[in-house]
């Protein structure tokens, strides 16, 4: 029987980043996934020929520079685009616009108000103090590796340490960022109704919770995770990798086979081998068998429990607290292929913030009933859409003189109260995209050579991504840290011996991208190490 050191299940990008690292370790180490390229989520997808883009993803966005660094993906051929914040378009004309460069972006503020463009030196400030305290708990486990008391003491007292060290207005500020709502907090800095809905509508997106729900503060730190420092002084920037998701799949591919490791498309796992606890291996839907030392799963919580193992071969009540994982579909993907350049008038010509995209979005109450439309499982009747245009800065991911323009749109449920969604249901909610989007550049809808609306539904289908849930788990303070996948695992290592979670749905989710799967295979080198569990 084939074997190898480790077997990683899903193509994706925290698949393959588990992979790449192990396999750079020394490792002999195989992916598995059913899809026919590699991927997952940021697959790339042609929505007509030659007009290439993600499918499901927006398309922006990077891995942190550790973990590229680590795996030496400038070597691989990987390279980024750095590009201003976007813009963000009100109904009415209105627009607000982020730039790097802090006194242009002070002036844009200015135009609403100039109590706020004094005020955002202060939020800039405090957003970067928390973005410094909240990078290291993301960068590392959840958890302490060692077992027993002591290890779980030792943890504690390194972060009451932390705490302690903090001084009390320090402590005060992340108190209010993790307790307040969004709105609340922001008009603690701001009295202008469009640059609040502009920081806000950038926090909301991927998540459950509207900018008034307590606790939605916290998302208003996310943007600067990565940015790089004070030296610009404004808003935080928007990466790309030249040629789009497909190149990150593409370098990290790369990393995995020089190093020895492999790959194999179109191999559905359908169960894991276990025995005593202790995984084996897995058997693909084809029926042959493989060992492994040990599995990591790429595959949200849910799949990889509840689809993959037999309930009986579980630890009593991991089934039940499995169940307790909240994933529901949030968002739907628009692709758009253009056979010209969109036009946007109502922006100042060449306006440089176009390259980091566009939200389409309303002031903050606006914003709250969207949210109230999901919970009550209406169609949303005034989305948060947010666009990227990727080939504004790849030219090379459309024909000459075209583009491809993706689009999330926030707040669409799984299914409708009144049931699932509808042909003609998936048709106005494309009509409604189309108009927002018209309204912002006229005569756009004259220039679509192909269009495309999928919903919660048609990711699970497609992906087999519980609930088409982009987070694998929603992001609120209870399923993260600690707390992901759920209370009791808190991090890649689980209950079974030999098997690990790579995915987001394990610690720091979809907060800083590949981390997971940074995690996983650094728990299971650790435990190699060791000598313990493999």
């Amino acid at each position: 029987m084939e074997r190898h050191d480790a077997i990683v299940i899903g193509a994706g990008l925290n698949g393959l980043v588990a992979a790449a690292c192990l396999a750079r370790a020394g490792l002999s180490v195989l992916v598995l996934d059913r899809a026919s390229a590699p991927g997952g989520i940021a697959c790339e997808h042609e929505v007509a020929p030659g007009y290439r883009l993600p499918r499901f993803t927006l398309g922006s966005g990077g891995l942190p520079p550790r973990i590229a660094a680590d795996l030496d993906l400038p070597c691989h051929g990987l390279r980024f685009i750095r590009a201003e914040g976007g813009v963000t378009c009100f109904p009415g004309g209105e627009y607000h616009a982020s730039y790097r460069d802090g006194v242009v972006h002070r002036s844009e503020i200015a135009r609403f108000s100039r109590v706020d463009a004094d005020a955002f030196t202060r939020y800039r400030r405090d957003m970067l103090r928390a973005a410094r305290v909240l990078a290291p708990l993301l960068a590392g486990p959840a958890r302490p590796r060692g077992k027993g008391l002591f290890a779980g003491l030792r943890a504690r007292l390194a972060l009451a340490d932390r705490i302690s060290a903090m001084a009390p207005a320090d402590l005060h500020d992340m108190l209010r960022l993790g307790t307040l709502p969004a709105s609340e907090f922001l008009d603690s800095y701001f009295e202008s109704p469009h640059v609040k809905a502009h920081l806000a509508a950038a926090a909301m997106m991927g998540a459950t919770l509207g900018p008034c729900s307590p606790t939605s503060a916290a998302r208003l730190v996310l943007p600067w995770l990565e940015t790089a420092g004070d030296a610009m002084g404004g808003a935080p920037e928007t990466l790309m990798p030249v040629g789009g998701p497909a190149a990150l799949v593409s370098a990290l591919r790369s990393v995995i086979l020089a190093a020895g490791g492999q790959l194999r498309m179109e191999a559905e796992v359908t169960d894991i081998r276990i025995k005593d606890r202790k995984v084996q291996g897995v058997v693909l839907a084809n029926g042959e068998e493989i060992g492994a030392d040990a599995v990591l799963s790429g595959l949200d919580v849910k799949r990889s429990f509840l689809s993959l193992f037999q309930w009986k071969d579980l630890p009593e009540g991991l089934v039940e607290r499995v169940g307790r994982v909240r994933m529901r579909g949030v968002a739907a993907k628009v692709n758009i292929a253009l056979d010209a350049a969109p036009d946007f008038p109502g922006l100042p010509e060449g306006c440089p913030s176009l390259g980091g995209g566009l939200r389409l979005a309303a002031e903050i109450p606006a914003m709250q009933r969207a949210y109230d439309d999901w919970r009550e499982r209406m169609p949303p009747r005034n989305p948060l859409i947010d666009v990227f245009i990727p080939s504004f800065l790849d030219s090379s991911l459309a024909p000459q003189g075209g583009h491809v323009l993706s689009a999330l749109v926030q707040y669409v449920p799984e299914v409708l109260h009144e049931g699932p969604w509808s042909a003609e249901r998936r048709k106005v909610l494309g009509d409604h995209v189309m108009a927002r989007l018209a309204e912002v550049s006229p005569g756009m809808e004259k220039h679509v050579v192909a269009f495309e609306v999928l919903l919660p539904d048609d990711i699970e289908n497609e992906i087999g991504l519980t609930g088409g849930d982009f987070s694998y788990g929603e992001t609120t303070l209870d399923q993260l840290f600690s707390n992901r996948p759920f209370p009791g695992m808190g991090g890649a290592e689980t209950p079974l011996r030999n098997f690990y979670l790579c995915s987001p749905s394990a610690h720091p989710g979809p907060l800083v991208m590949g981390g997971a799967g940074a995690n996983a295979a650094s728990a299971l080198l650790a435990a190699r190490r060791k000598g313990g569990r493999s």
